[in-house]
């Protein structure tokens, strides 16, 4: 089952001694799963997922990933991925933020919000409009109580 998530290169991993928080973010990579500190892609079995929680990563990647390639593709749908991507109450961001809040239960988990950096960096959540915490590893900020990262 781990197959489904698991990195395909060693270059790409987290080497981190210890995982402290996790992001889940399309990299272009079929693994979503990324240390907070590092940015390195985590195996799923060094997280001991269980097949329902890769599962449900798998299936909401699998759409992020789709929306994520069409706004990259910048042809007629450029414009519908990315108002599906920026949509706090839509699908994607709804199942990747349920996802970050169960994951939490394991380890501190946000998912990445898109954002368009020609339309500059972004200093509110989304989500909640609260001001972004800048104190990041990478990225422009978090909002914690809404599993966010930008």
């Amino acid at each position: 089952m781990y197959e489904k998530l698991r990195p395909w290169t060693e270059i790409e991993s987290c080497r981190c001694k210890t995982v402290t928080g996790l992001v889940l973010i399309d990299l272009l990579t079929d693994n979503p799963i990324h240390c907070a500190s590092c940015r390195g892609e985590i195996d799923p079995e060094r997280l001991q997922l269980t097949e329902n929680e890769v599962e449900s990563i798998v299936r909401w990647h699998s759409v992020a990933s789709a929306l994520y390639r069409l706004w990259l593709d910048s042809g007629e749908y450029e414009h519908y991925a990315k108002e599906k991507l920026l949509d706090p109450r839509g699908q994607i961001n709804q199942q990747a933020q349920e996802l970050a809040i169960a994951m939490s239960l394991r380890l501190p988990t946000r998912f990445w919000y898109f954002h368009d950096t020609e339309d500059g960096d972004p200093i509110r959540c989304p989500v909640c409009g609260n001001q972004l915490d800048a104190a990041v590893e990478w990225g422009v900020g978090i909002c914690r109580p809404c599993h966010v990262q930008m």
